[in-house]
């Protein structure tokens, strides 16, 4: 029943961040709320329970995670994911040809594999 209880928390707790846009600043602090736009070097970011939108400059923003996934600022920004997908297609194929070469990786005697 404990554990039950922790599921339920912690799934209460992601769902209800999942409706604000999350900013990291370099120092670690985070931040729920809603972002603007962009103008220049600053962000305007309105945080949970402030009344207006804050200017905050990127040089201080480690990451800018919007609520729909899209990251605006961070290491998962458009070029990164490129280069993520790039990096696993290259890891497949380097492991791959290793088991192929190493022969790790032999089919049994009848060659009929079953789960």
């Amino acid at each position: 029943m404990r554990r039950y209880i922790i599921l339920l928390l912690i799934t209460g707790n992601v769902w209800t961040q999942t409706d604000f846009d999350r900013l990291v600043l370099k120092d670690g602090t985070t931040y729920l709320g809603e972002y603007s736009k962009t103008e220049k070097e600053i962000v305007y970011f309105k945080p949970q329970n402030a009344f207006a939108f804050q200017p905050v400059p990127v040089p201080l923003i480690k990451r800018l995670k919007l609520k729909d996934g899209e990251y605006i600022i961070g290491i998962n920004s458009k070029s990164g994911k490129e280069g993520s997908w790039k990096g696993c297609c290259y890891m497949i194929i380097i492991i791959g040809s290793i088991v192929a070469r190493e022969g790790l990786f032999k089919p049994p005697k009848g060659g009929i594999y079953l789960p």
